[in-house]
């Protein structure tokens, strides 16, 4: 972990402009302030192992027509170095439920360093598993600001090597063709322990999108160091949104507990 200031990370837009638009992602995390509450428990169904594609997000394909700026929103300009995502075969069930809304996986990606901190500690990595509600959704019209999305975002530091999560990392790379990794374990990617903060806020990337559901898990999962360092190797500069303030939010948890 790196200490660093709450709001001093230094990769990505608008931070000029915070009071402004509000309700933005990520944030710092004080555990002492979290809100204990009754959360609905998180349900994963994922398969026993599938093959993802994976793809380089380049950011230079959005930093043009990205259209007018949108009221309570960010001007979009893409100033990352993009990020590696990993997205399931159609068909194959990646599901998440939270109470009585049901979401399906849209993505895997990494962030380094993590763009939330807790107590204002950065982890080496962050990962987000993006989902999009299914079900679930006839009350989301008396819902604030709801988006349909929620991400599950999980800090990762090295240590022992994880065969899904090494193997994912390893292969990143700035490629204009997308690549596989066969036999990736989804529930490797995630820790035992599912204990959460949970907060209302946006993407990370443009258009910054309001209403997303975050669920930020509590305990961390490893990598080895080897991984670390080539993701890193692929984003030199860092491809982390910078903290935003957290106003007059509330973040939840579900145990008061940090390792």
């Amino acid at each position: 972990m790196t200490e660093i200031a709450p709001a001093s990370s230094t990769v990505s837009g608008s931070e000029g402009k915070h009071g402004k638009h509000g309700k933005q992602s990520p944030v710092d995390i004080r555990p002492q302030d979290v809100d204990l509450s009754a959360l609905p428990p998180l349900r994963f169904a994922h398969p026993t192992a599938l093959d993802l594609e994976l793809h380089f997000d380049d950011p230079r394909i959005h930093r043009t027509g990205a259209g007018p700026v949108q009221e309570g929103r960010p001007e979009c300009v893409r100033d990352d170095e993009g990020t590696v995502k990993a997205t399931p075969p159609p068909g194959e069930e990646c599901a998440l439920r939270v109470g009585a809304d049901r979401y399906e996986l849209v993505d895997v990606h990494w962030h380094t360093p993590s763009e939330h901190t807790v107590g204002g500690v950065a982890f080496p990595m962050e990962q987000h598993m993006k989902y999009r509600r299914v079900t679930g959704a006839a009350d989301a019209a008396g819902r604030e600001e709801d988006s349909g999305f929620a991400v599950v975002g999980v800090f990762v530091h090295p240590g022992q090597a994880d065969d899904s999560l090494d193997r994912l990392l390893t292969s990143a790379r700035r490629s204009a063709e997308p690549w596989e990794v066969p036999g990736v374990a989804l529930d490797a990617l995630l820790p035992t322990c599912t204990e959460s903060y949970r907060y209302l806020g946006s993407t990370t990337v443009c258009p910054y999108t309001p209403g997303v559901r975050w669920i930020l898990l509590t305990h961390p999962v490893q990598a080895s160091a080897t991984a670390l360092a080539h993701y890193r190797k692929v984003f030199p500069q860092g491809n982390a949104r910078a903290v935003q303030p957290l106003g007059d939010r509330r973040v939840a948890g579900d145990r008061h507990r940090w390792w």
